[in-house]
């Protein structure tokens, strides 16, 4: 690999880093939101997700006409360093690094969020299958109610 190559994929890994850098941070609101049960953000936000989505695409698309033009398709990053001039290496490196956190990030995090959306969802379904008879309520001075009047009152007048 020439310098002129290891510059430019460098160069690129670094526009390909910010984007990771972005989602990174979305995600992690993501799942804060997620926790909080802030649904109406999250069904906002499914613009801003589908926008990282497609930047992603698009980035990797001109990573593969960027290598097929330099001539290094197909080549793991780890072949890629290992033909990158001495001077560059370290940059090179730093950038692959870089990128394999927040990838490594982005993939735990959406894990999480996964995991946590199915607990709240086992959660509800449980909730929703018990009884009338079941739920256990309490008065303002903390004492178990446990007979419920729903006779009389305002549904009765309905």
């Amino acid at each position: 690999m020439t310098a002129e190559i290891a510059k430019e994929v460098i160069a690129f890994m670094e526009k390909y880093n910010m984007h990771f850098e972005a989602l990174s941070a979305f995600v992690s609101e993501k799942k804060a939101k997620v926790i909080a049960d802030e649904l109406t953000w999250l069904l906002d936000a499914l613009n801003t997700e589908q926008k990282f989505v497609m930047e992603g695409n698009n980035l990797e698309a001109k990573r593969l006409a960027l290598f097929e033009e330099l001539g290094i398709s197909g080549k793991k990053a780890k072949a890629l360093l290992e033909e990158c001039p001495e001077e560059y290496k370290a940059k090179f490196s730093l950038q692959w690094r870089t990128m394999e956190k927040y990838v490594d990030y982005i993939k735990a995090t959406n894990a999480d969020i996964i995991d946590i959306i199915e607990r709240k969802l086992s959660i509800q379904e449980k909730l929703a299958n018990r009884g009338p008879s079941t739920i256990q309520t309490y008065t303002g001075t903390g004492a178990k109610v446990t007979k419920h009047n729903t006779s009389g009152g305002f549904f009765s007048e309905v």
